[in-house]
């Protein structure tokens, strides 16, 4: 069946975070990404653009991921979408201005430099991802599969470091609260659930959001692999015509930082969707689509 339910605007996002504050930006996630339809593929393409920077830029990530889907509408009530993602990855270690103990006076403590000269170095690999989703209009499920040929990330020609595979596993649904005497939408409660899978490190997300003309702000529970509770999060945003912003804090509930809340993490989103003008008069028929 053809596809009447992809994105029908172009939409631009970004986002912002932060994580351990208290210690500045020693650890700071900067993304951006554009995407639109694409009617001739029935589906939708976007780039998307992400910036790591660890260490204040001692480490840094930088990708580049192109981004095609394709929906496929199985009856009025379910579509399934299939989304494919190539990348190319550059990671940066800036080692020259790291300070080594062989460079220790061991008198004085002063930094005499090290003893061999040591270069700046930098790795790039392409990465592969592929995503599936089904939906209607009161229940969501997808897995997602990155690293799908499990790229090599060692800075050194000699040794390989294959990336493992994640696996990601996540779904939820709606519950419509209306108001009894005019029938309206009052609230709408969206619980949730997000498993991940890489390697030997294992992580379970539990959430719920609640939605209230605009508004919108919620609380989740991020697990560790042994289970045991590690962060609370809490989100909150307003929509607006279509302007949506977010704000989110994690708070670590986990020794040995439970006790500092500056070891948390901000973080910020903003996307902006483009008004849809066409001189074209065909006419489609609605389909509850998920929230983005």
């Amino acid at each position: 069946m053809k596809n009447s339910c992809y994105p029908r605007m172009g939409r631009l996002s970004a986002s912002y975070r932060n994580q351990y504050p208290t210690l500045g930006t020693t650890y700071a996630t900067y993304n951006a990404s554009f995407d639109m339809p694409a009617e001739l593929l029935q589906g939708g393409i976007g780039v998307n653009l992400t910036n790591d920077i660890q260490g204040d830029g001692i480490l840094n990530r930088f990708s580049v991921d192109g981004i095609y889907s394709y929906a496929l509408v199985i009856n009025r009530e379910i579509t399934i979408n299939a989304g494919f993602q190539a990348s190319y990855v550059q990671r940066s270690l800036k080692v020259s201005n790291l300070i080594y103990p062989d460079g220790l006076d061991g008198s004085t403590g002063i930094y005499m430099g090290h003893l061999e000269a040591i270069s700046d170095r930098t790795a790039g690999y392409p990465d592969f991802s592929v995503g599936f989703l089904g939906y209607s209009r009161t229940w969501y499920a997808g897995l997602a599969v990155h690293h799908l040929t499990r790229p090599n990330i060692s800075f050194s020609r000699n040794y390989r470091e294959p990336l493992p595979r994640k696996y990601t596993l996540h779904g939820g649904f709606f519950i419509y609260i209306f108001e009894k005497r005019f029938g309206r939408e009052a609230v709408r409660l969206n619980p949730s659930l997000v498993l991940l899978q890489q390697g030997r490190h294992r992580q379970v997300n539990i959430g719920m959001e609640a939605f209230r003309k605009g508004l919108y702000t919620g609380i989740w529970l991020r697990q560790r692999r042994d289970f045991g509770l590690a962060t609370a999060m809490v989100v909150a945003g307003y929509e607006f015509d279509r302007f949506r912003f977010g704000y989110s804090y994690d708070f670590n509930v986990a020794n040995p930082w439970k006790s500092n809340v500056g070891m948390g993490a901000h973080e910020i989103t903003f996307l902006y969707i483009f008004e849809y003008k066409s001189s074209r008069k065909k006419k489609y028929k609605a389909i509850k689509c998920p929230k983005i």
